[in-house]
């Protein structure tokens, strides 16, 4: 399974440069608690992941992504941003090496229309937060594959673009 955009020099800059443009948008509001853990599912370059450390610097992240490369950019990105509450992880998102219940929150952002099946992406994040805790999915509605259909198929029936309380109504709780 590649990554459809590549991994060149110039596309991990344009990630950057999305991620700038967007965090107002993106990340109006997003902040984790002092002492929170939090899972960030496909963490590329970090683009993502400096904004996060920035705006919760008492939270603890795990970063996670499946290509070494991303990761490595990642590290660069956040140790010169100077954030220390970061660790990284190579994995799989469709079957991740934690305990259930294991983070207080889980944020993925533009990942799920890259991976195969998203669903399977989404129970498992599901299942590594505790009751009670924040899951968070940023996506393009007009993704290709389109994730209409992965959506219906979730307890749910969330909208991609939503903050949903895990353990609500209908949500697998």
């Amino acid at each position: 399974m590649s990554y459809v955009h590549g991994y060149s020099e110039r596309e991990a800059q344009r990630l950057q440069d999305q991620a700038g443009t967007l965090v107002d948008l993106l990340h109006r509001g997003t902040s984790y608690p002092p002492g929170a853990r939090v899972l960030e599912a496909g963490c590329g370059v970090g683009a993502q992941t400096v904004t996060l450390a920035a705006r919760s610097p008492g939270a603890h992240f795990t970063a996670m992504d499946r290509d070494e490369a991303s990761l490595a950019a990642a590290r660069r990105a956040v140790s010169a941003a100077g954030h220390r509450n970061v660790e990284f992880l190579n994995g799989d998102l469709r079957a991740l090496p934690f305990a259930d219940a294991t983070f207080d929150h889980a944020f993925a952002c533009f990942v799920l229309e890259h991976v195969p099946g998203p669903a399977s992406v989404l129970r498992e994040l599901s299942r590594v937060i505790r009751p009670g805790s924040t899951l968070t999915v940023i996506e393009d509605e007009a993704s290709d594959p389109p994730l209409t259909a992965e959506r219906a198929s979730l307890p749910c029936g969330w909208p991609p673009t939503e903050s949903v309380r895990h353990g609500a109504p209908g949500c697998g709780s």
